[in-house]
């Protein structure tokens, strides 16, 4: 199951945006026992730490780490968003 975010706009940044857009998401998916969630970043502009934490965080406590991944970007923004949230091996969900 594909997730486009460009849907949540082209400029995703703040904390409670993020948290708005999980609960958007959740609502909507009905994934299969065994089917990944894909996070596709195409046409996001710029995405910050905190929106994609928010996102990731309650994805990943609901469907776990390893069905939720990322789609490979070209986009900066999203490469060092994840880094910054994959660093913190201590964190809920990760």
């Amino acid at each position: 199951m594909r997730i486009r975010l460009e849907q949540y706009g082209a400029i995703l940044t703040s904390r409670p945006a993020g948290r708005e857009a999980a609960l958007a998401m959740k609502a909507l998916l009905r994934p299969a026992a065994d089917e990944t969630i894909e996070l596709d970043f195409t046409g996001v502009v710029s995405v910050g730490p905190s929106w994609l934490d928010e996102v990731l965080s309650a994805l990943r406590a609901d469907y776990g780490r390893g069905r939720v991944v990322c789609l490979p970007t070209k986009n900066a923004s999203v490469a060092e968003s994840l880094k910054v949230i994959d660093a913190d091996p201590g964190r809920p969900g990760f």
